[in-house]
């Protein structure tokens, strides 16, 4: 991050609206990342993600719209689903970056919860965690810097 970019957000677990987005970072199993086209429009896609050390953790293909938008901006939201209701809202704003860390050091790091998170996911569409991190070989990691919930 620069001198100008928003400080990275410590978010509370023993805050009863901080918590409850903590709890569903850790179980939701999909997103809408929105990232920033060069023309200046929003790009949003459903991703799967680990929230990991405070940070989120997107495995992805190299060639994605998404890995090319952060390239030239790094500012990023993450919506979960609001519930039924609309009651369970939750947003990270938060700025991204390509990790620079090849993916097999990160499936050193987050291979069994992201294993365990995806199990389902990963035996529908026939993969492994090895051939997830090989075809979704781009690790981004989105440190946030704002929540929106309640």
């Amino acid at each position: 991050m620069t001198a100008h970019d928003p400080s990275p957000l410590h978010l509370d677990p023993t805050d009863e609206v901080q918590g409850r987005a903590i709890a569903r970072l850790e179980s939701e199993r999909i997103g809408w990342l929105t990232s920033i086209r060069a023309d200046g429009f929003p790009h949003a896609v459903p991703i799967w993600f680990l929230w990991h050390d405070g940070e989120l953790i997107v495995l992805s293909e190299p060639g994605a719209a998404k890995v090319r938008n952060i390239r030239g901006n790094s500012k990023v939201l993450l919506h979960l689903e609001a519930g039924a209701n609309g009651d369970q809202l939750t947003v990270l704003q938060g700025l991204a970056e390509i990790s620079a860390d090849p993916t097999a050091g990160w499936i050193d790091r987050i291979g069994v919860p992201y294993g365990a998170k995806y199990t389902t996911g990963l035996g529908d569409l026939r993969l492994t965690m090895q051939s997830m991190a090989a075809q979704y070989n781009t690790v981004i990691r989105i440190t946030p810097t704002k929540l929106i919930a309640w």
